[in-house]
């Protein structure tokens, strides 16, 4: 078995190796954001001391609502809905809402651009090819590199151009994206400078509080950049539970993205997933999951994506295997290894033929039978469904039972 939870090699010794390889310096992106930041560091404390008074509180909040508008925006809609497809049907008032307008004050490029490069993020897991991933926390050999470079500096550079980055961007071609990418500039400036200076200016009468109101705006657009961005940075490089496929990390340290942490892991593992964690543990924490759900039960979204039992038990499985791997001898994990994917593959029988039972369910209420002879169908699938819940339940726990009797018990003499 290959051990895919090793971090891929790094590429790179030093940032500055990077323009050897095509890389060049995105002045206009490396001045904004630095320009933006410089002036909120500055600006802010000079803004909330002239502001008209009382006007303070308005700023705060503003800035507040902007970040969680800008960070929810870029995680349910660029994110789950548009980079994975984790919906089939988007209507127009969801594209327009989380898009034209929230995902313009999140300031993190057009929402087609930004789905892209996120394919290509997902595509270096099963392809390998690492060096393709925009925002790598890998690629340097130390680990304060690797968090400055999938934090922050990797919108500083302009990339190679490959194949994979254009074919990417055009596969997100539908019309709200074609129309957001091209408006997402004239829009920028209206929403995220414009907007909060006229409606400053209006509530205090005075140019002060307009400018204190973008000053407030520019804050905002900046906590949601860092808060999303935590998610390149953190999350692939500290957490507890390692993704099968991916550095990506199930981490309950850092909550930020609203959902996005937590359960990164999973997400690497199944990205089309609109729940970006498995089982019960993955409710935990995921505002991004709670909105994709109202939008569903509004019928602003349809046909929700999701890994079935199945795949999840087999993305858990693999994760085992890989760790017991790592953490057995070699000549030991080869004595179990066998058994171990037996009862592997017996746990994932059981769990699919729970779900064929699941599937019998749904389309036995569906069809039209007297209710006596409905219901002794009902009656007679239900207790069958029973036996396959214990019987997958029992299968998962000797696989697990195994994993831990090859780390703990003594090797037989």
């Amino acid at each position: 078995m290959k051990n895919a939870q090793n971090n891929p090699a790094p590429i790179y010794e030093r940032i500055r190796d990077l323009f050897s390889h095509g890389f060049k310096i995105d002045w206009v992106t490396a001045s904004f954001i630095s320009i933006s930041h410089v002036v909120c560091l500055i600006a802010t404390p000079f803004a909330y001391f002239y502001a008209p008074e009382g006007f303070w509180k308005i700023m705060l909040a503003w800035t507040l609502i902007h970040a969680l508008i800008g960070c929810l925006s870029t995680t349910v809609y660029s994110h789950r809905l548009i980079a994975h497809g984790a919906a089939k049907t988007i209507s127009w008032p969801v594209h327009i809402v989380f898009g034209f307008i929230g995902q313009v004050m999140a300031m993190q490029g057009s929402a087609r651009r930004w789905a892209a490069m996120h394919v290509i993020h997902h595509g270096v897991d099963r392809s390998g090819k690492h060096q393709l991933d925009p925002y790598s926390a890998t690629w340097f050999t130390t680990g304060w590199r690797n968090f400055l470079w999938s934090h922050m500096l990797t919108y500083f550079f302009s990339h190679p151009d490959t194949s994979a980055t254009e074919k990417a961007f055009q596969a997100k071609d539908s019309t709200p994206l074609v129309w957001q990418d091209k408006l997402y500039v004239p829009l920028l400036v209206v929403l995220n400078f414009l907007l909060p200076f006229v409606l400053g200016a209006l509530i205090t009468g005075s140019l002060v509080g307009g400018l204190c109101l973008m000053v407030a705006s520019i804050g905002g657009y900046i906590l949601a950049q860092h808060n999303t961005w935590t998610v390149n940075s953190v999350t692939h490089m500290w957490g507890f539970t390692k993704g099968a496929f991916s550095s990506a990390k199930n981490n309950y340290i850092w909550m930020g993205p609203l959902g996005e942490g937590n359960h990164h892991a999973d997400h690497h593992d199944y990205g089309r997933d609109y729940r970006n964690g498995f089982g019960w543990s993955g409710w935990l924490l995921d505002p991004t999951r709670y909105v994709i759900l109202l939008l569903n039960s509004l019928g602003l979204v349809k046909g929700l994506q999701r890994a079935s039992k199945r795949q999840e038990a087999e993305i858990i499985a693999r994760r085992e295997l890989l760790n017991a791997q790592i953490k057995t001898q070699p000549t030991r994990f080869e004595t179990w290894e066998k058994k171990l994917e037996s009862l592997k593959a017996e746990w994932l029988e059981a769990t699919q033929r729970w779900e064929a039972f699941k599937k019998q369910k749904v389309q036995l209420k569906t069809m039209s039978l007297p209710k006596f002879e409905l219901q002794q169908k009902l009656d007679t699938l239900k207790a069958e469904m029973e036996v396959a819940r214990r019987t997958m339940r029992a299968r998962k726990q000797a696989f697990f039972d195994a994993i831990y009797e090859m780390r703990v018990m003594p090797a037989a003499a």
